[in-house]
């Protein structure tokens, strides 16, 4: 009986001894270059800006895409895609859902076609 009591007090000293993180308001980014998360920051990408001829690239091209790199990794986050082009055409466009979440240490820069990035930045609190 009594080691349960010990391992029921156990539990409650881990519970009540660990501690809570939130986030709290940093500053917005408007990032056009290779950039890393701050030690201690969370980084929210809420949306992205293309490039200014990305538009016209891609009617151009039939099939364009538009990505920026997370620790080098190139994601393509827009694509567009058209058929027929001129009279009675079509274009296409694909993107994926933000926001999109960074820890600290991470690197992040526009990529292919991407002018940059817009990004809220939060401090990790206890």
């Amino acid at each position: 009986m009594n080691k349960i009591i010990l391992i029921i007090l156990f539990i409650f000293a881990l519970v009540f001894t660990s501690k809570a993180q939130s986030l709290s308001y940093s500053k917005v980014i408007f990032l056009t270059s290779l950039d890393t998360v701050p030690q201690g920051k969370v980084w929210k990408v809420n949306s992205y800006f293309p490039s200014t001829n990305w538009i016209q690239l891609s009617y151009n091209n039939y099939n364009n895409s538009l990505s920026f790199l997370i620790n080098g990794v190139d994601y393509k986050v827009a694509h567009f895609s058209a058929s027929h082009v001129g009279n009675g055409g079509h274009g296409e466009l694909i993107t994926v859902p933000f926001p999109i979440w960074l820890p600290s240490g991470t690197t992040v820069e526009p990529g292919n076609n991407c002018g940059s990035l817009s990004i809220v930045e939060f401090t990790e609190t206890n």
